[in-house]
């Protein structure tokens, strides 16, 4: 059998075949082999990001176990040295009589008080009881009522807790103690001050004042005063600095902390006018527990921001007070 010669041009595109052939396997290698290279690189961010992951994950875990275990030593603590923390459990007792006596003897050592209990009620029964105490400050003359409670286990606590708003309560009722006092300094100025049984009644009388383009309550909270004709801006100012010494006995401002401040309202009552609620609102002052009388000064209308002297900033006081009389006439 004999062969047969290949034409020169049949084997010059047989190599140019192959060698594009070639070329193109050689050449999808580097694609194939550049696109894993590329795709190596976001899966080694994914490793070491889920890397990452894992040890923040590892390390509030750790941060959430020493958080649960600090506060079992806590509760455990609490309950079995028997002291009055606010910790509880179901079925314990709230804070004893002599507990809130206690607490609030220091919190308001400033007013001197010396409490005595008079009565106790039961108002809700275990697991989660509240007790009614009636307390009476033998050295200040008044008598107030607080509870104290064991409340249901709530985020992020532990357990049940202790609670009183006796502080809350105390506040109140040395306010309204004070007020025979506050009348004797609004009479040196020829003003009157609304008792507290009278605070009460106007405060639910529903009588209104327009401010702006609305209805408000024409008595909402506070001390009101009244003034008449022959009222000065100075003498507004004068009681307010009064009633700010008043509030804070030893220059203390637990008081007026526990209360959320104090609001004092001045009104116009027209000569031989007898229904209060007829009066007109002529401005008002807030007293407020962090602040001695400068900062007070400062935290009301009149004030100027760039004044630090009293004296000057009881002047703007007293021409801002001068100006809504003469609006409320």
């Amino acid at each position: 059998m004999g062969f047969k010669k290949i034409p020169f041009n049949l084997t010059e595109s047989l190599i140019g075949g192959v060698q594009s052939i070639g070329s193109f396997v050689i050449n999808k290698g580097k694609e194939v082999y550049e696109t894993g290279k590329e795709g190596k690189k976001p899966y080694e961010q994914i490793k070491r990001d889920n890397a990452d992951a894992k040890k923040r994950m590892d390390s509030s875990v750790e941060a959430y176990i020493w958080c649960v275990l600090c506060a079992l030593v806590l509760l455990c603590t609490a309950l079995l040295s028997g002291c009055s923390s606010t910790l509880a459990t179901e079925n314990s007792d709230p804070y004893t009589a002599d507990d809130v006596i206690a607490m609030v003897e220091e919190e308001f050592s400033s007013c001197a008080p010396q409490l005595v209990l008079q009565e106790t009620q039961i108002e809700k029964e275990k697991p989660f009881e509240r007790r009614i105490y009636v307390l009476r400050d033998t050295a200040n003359d008044f008598t107030f009522s607080c509870s104290a409670v064991v409340r249901r286990p709530t985020l992020p606590r532990p357990g049940a807790e202790r609670d009183t708003n006796a502080f809350f309560q105390y506040a109140e009722g040395y306010a309204a103690y004070l007020n025979a006092a506050i009348g004797c300094v609004a009479e040196e100025y020829g003003f009157r001050a609304a008792t507290t049984e009278e605070a009460e009644a106007l405060i639910h009388s529903g009588a209104k004042r327009k401010h702006l383009d609305r209805e408000v309550s024409l008595f909402d909270e506070g001390d009101f005063i009244f003034v008449t004709d022959g009222a000065r801006g100075a003498d507004l100012a004068a009681v307010c600095k009064a009633l700010h010494a008043l509030y804070r006995p030893n220059g203390d401002g637990t008081v007026l902390s526990a209360l959320y401040g104090r609001k004092i309202t001045f009104y116009y009552l027209p000569p031989n006018e007898r229904d209060l609620t007829q009066a007109v609102f002529v401005a008002f002052f807030t007293l407020k527990g962090p602040n001695d009388w400068a900062a007070t000064l400062a935290d009301n209308p009149g004030s100027s921001s760039n004044e630090k002297d009293v004296a000057a900033l009881e002047q703007n006081l007293a021409r801002y007070f001068g100006s809504c009389l003469r609006n409320a006439r």
